[in-house]
């Protein structure tokens, strides 16, 4: 029966039909907003996570605002050492007993002067890794020539920009320099592959990978073990007077016999002491998780496990390892975000105040209703059936608009050109998709829509006596 009437009431008005075509407006024109926003945040994670910062990035703690690019602050007057992962045998041990891992990386990261014979010196983003490793965990790059160095080789890998910005091919040399003190260090490197990424970006056009030894050299690294606490009965165990004790059975031996006769033999020799599979020496550890859904969590359990075992580094999810150039896409949406924010919000006081006149004009029927014996309980309920009905109904009809313009969109396969609308969306071409997860928040709009439009317009109507709403009273 209480459905019955609201149904014939909201049929019966001309005015219930323009409510539900202004609220699916305002619906649809949300889902068509939400949708662009997921499609474009989904972008931008794909692009970076699959491309250089994978998943999650386990880094050093540091008072710095640190990224895989080194020290984000804006101006530090020099370029910042990067910190070391100590102690990083223990953190690898844990990340391989991680059953929601499912590869990783390690890098080393570093700001160096590139130059080549064709091109001018340029400072560039240097990281440090096996390529071969590298590579499979960035699945969205692509080699085009060339084969990745592995571990133990020698070798760099520049994308397809880099390469025609240096005026470089396969096989060529580029040479790193860095400022030491008074003097420059110059590394080399042959170019082992050329690659690319599969969306067109900045931020990938100016990443250098090399291996992980010329690194090391380039930036002078050495080694590193966890922090050991001596004490100092320990300490004194060498006294002034043990010093000559400890060669007196030494025996002098002529130069020759120290000599490498073979200088290959010393080189392989020396690349076996600093095989990176071994060294402890590395900046970041880039993880791929299995199931993305479950990216915070792995990273709430990896801090916890580092707080517990009281280990200076943190785990951190893909954005705050992309650094300042991620945090400057995200705020620009998010300003954007706040103006459509502004502009529905705008409609829906304007709905909700249509949903309070069109009770409040009903104050003469309600009136007559409480004078033929019916009790505040039905009115109320009466009126909320009503509201419901044209709201739900708003819902249902703005979500099906909403995702018919989103795949109508996506339809004509629009390309962008413009490299920061690229980043900015995380495309080449648009495409919006609505998900579950906005249908359910659309339809909880209008459910909150319905629920203030009913509540006090009903509850001013009631204040009124009977026979004064049936005399047309306010």
């Amino acid at each position: 029966m209480l459905f019955y009437l609201a149904y014939k009431n909201i049929v019966s008005r001309k005015s219930s039909f323009v409510i539900i075509l202004f609220i699916a407006f305002a619906i649809s024109l949300m889902v068509l907003v939400n949708s662009i926003f997921d499609s474009t945040e989904n972008g931008i994670e794909s692009v970076y996570s699959r491309s250089f910062t994978g998943d999650i990035v386990i880094r050093p703690a540091a008072k710095m605002p640190l990224s895989l690019f080194g020290d984000e602050t804006p101006i530090t007057g020099k370029l910042t050492e990067i910190p070391r992962l100590i102690p990083y045998a223990d953190i690898v041990e844990h990340v391989k007993e991680n059953a929601r891992v499912s590869s990783f990386v390690p890098q080393i990261s570093g700001r160096i002067i590139v130059e080549s014979d064709s091109s001018d010196k340029n400072m560039e983003t240097l990281f440090g890794v096996n390529a071969d490793e590298y590579f499979k965990v960035m699945t969205s790059i692509k080699i085009l020539e060339g084969k990745p160095y592995g571990a133990g080789e020698r070798g760099s890998a520049v994308s397809k920009n880099v390469a025609e910005r240096y005026g470089v091919k396969l096989g060529d040399e580029i040479q790193f320099l860095v400022e030491d003190k008074m003097s420059l260090r110059i590394r080399a490197a042959k170019i082992s592959c050329i690659y690319e990424y599969e969306i067109k970006n900045e931020t990938l056009d100016n990443i250098i990978l090399v291996d992980p030894f010329t690194m090391r050299s380039i930036l002078d690294m050495t080694d590193t073990s966890q922090n050991i606490d001596i004490d100092e009965n320990s300490q004194d165990l060498l006294g002034d007077d043990d010093l000559d004790s400890m060669f007196e059975d030494a025996e002098d031996f002529s130069a020759e016999s120290v000599i490498v006769e073979d200088k290959k033999d010393a080189v392989e020799a020396n690349d076996a002491f600093m095989d990176e599979s071994e060294s402890t020496a590395w900046n970041f550890i880039i993880i791929q998780i299995k199931d993305r859904k479950e990216i915070k969590k792995a990273v709430s359990e990896l801090n916890l496990h580092f707080k517990k075992s009281c280990w200076p580094v943190e785990a951190v999810t893909w954005r705050s390892a992309a650094g300042s150039t991620a945090m400057y896409l995200f705020w620009i949406r998010l300003i954007f975000n706040v103006g459509v924010i502004i502009v529905l919000i705008a409609g829906f006081i304007i709905i909700n105040n249509t949903l309070v006149v069109n009770v409040l004009n009903r104050t003469q029927e309600i009136g007559t209703l409480r004078a033929e014996g019916a009790s505040r309980k039905f009115v109320s309920a009466e009126c909320m059936v009503e509201t419901f009905i044209l709201t739900i109904t708003a819902g249902v009809v703005g979500c099906i608009i909403g995702s018919i313009g989103s795949s109508l969109i996506s339809s004509f396969h629009i390309n962008l050109d413009n490299s920061f609308l690229i980043q900015l969306f995380g495309n080449e071409t648009l495409e919006f998709s609505v998900s579950f997860k906005i249908i359910v928040e659309s339809m909880i709009l209008s459910v909150i829509l319905g629920v203030v439009g009913w509540v006090y317009p009903v509850h001013t109507a009631l204040k009124v006596s009977p026979v004064r709403a049936m005399q047309g009273g306010n």
